[in-house]
């Protein structure tokens, strides 16, 4: 294992083979998908990022949609496999949309292109949820962050262990930017990527919990719909860190899905 540290991004690289580029979601950092590198990378290249402000990258990158996704394309010059997870999931499709030729496959892990609830769309949560957490972000983000996590494990099967892992995550690389903090709900209450999702070609595996709060396993039709047809698999039991909860299972969906994609260039060039 070895690390870079590329300009203001942290980059955590493993393994060799295709490469698999993985970003974490609000709050944490390329850490909390330790255990999903370190399985993944027996057969693959993979590299983790820290978001501007999490972890031990800077917050010379302001952690908005579209400055940070031009700033990860900028640092990773290849063509590779791209995996979010919740709003690292955000940040994935909006990077597949400025740069498709650059995605050999998308994974998307406890996503969702609009977070937010809207009319004639129900696969989101009350914006309240969100704009309660920017306003306690103020008074008190440490006690907001571990908000958020237990809300991550609610009615998942293994939710005691699961939001013990991520407390014992959440701080282990420092704390992180206030405002960056802010930047992010920012993107998961703003951003709605519907459009581009279903005018994307680029051949990608939808990865859902079963019991997620965040991102309601209804949307599961929605992705099913795309004309793309995605891979949709639903985690039974899971909350919105099956990594965590189902690391087994996850893993094999996503190496499964990246072979095949592996397999399929071949067969086709």
């Amino acid at each position: 294992m070895t690390a870079e540290n590329n300009n203001t991004l942290y980059m955590d690289v493993r393994g060799q083979g295709e490469t698999i580029v993985m970003l974490h979601g609000w709050g944490m950092h390329s850490g909390i998908l330790d255990g999903l590198s370190s399985v993944l990378s027996k057969h693959f290249k993979v590299i983790s990022i820290d978001l501007p402000g999490h972890g031990y990258s800077s917050t010379q990158c302001p952690l908005t949609l579209s400055e940070v996704s031009e700033q990860i394309l900028s640092q990773i010059d290849m063509d590779c496999h791209w995996l979010g997870w919740s709003l690292g999931g955000s940040i994935v499709m909006s990077m597949a949309e400025i740069a498709p030729e650059r995605f050999k496959s998308m994974t998307l892990l406890s996503a969702n292109p609009c977070f937010v609830s809207k009319q004639q769309w129900p696969h989101g949560i009350n914006a309240s949820v969100f704009c309660g957490f920017v306003d306690d972000l103020q008074q008190d983000y440490q006690k907001t962050l571990k908000k958020f996590l237990a809300l991550q494990t609610l009615s998942s099967e293994g939710g005691a262990a699961t939001l013990k892992q991520l407390r014992q995550q959440l701080f282990a690389t420092g704390e992180p930017d206030l405002m960056a903090l802010r930047q992010g709900l920012d993107i998961l209450i703003q951003t709605d990527m519907r459009g581009s999702l279903e005018d994307s070609q680029i051949p990608s595996l939808m990865l859902l919990g079963e019991r997620d709060q965040l991102v309601p396993v209804s949307i599961a039709a929605y992705y099913q719909s795309l004309p793309s047809h995605p891979q949709v698999e639903v985690i039974a039991n899971a909350g919105h860190t099956p990594f965590l909860s189902h690391p087994e299972t996850t893993a094999a969906l996503i190496s499964d899905f990246i072979e095949q994609q592996c397999h399929e260039v071949v067969n086709n060039g």
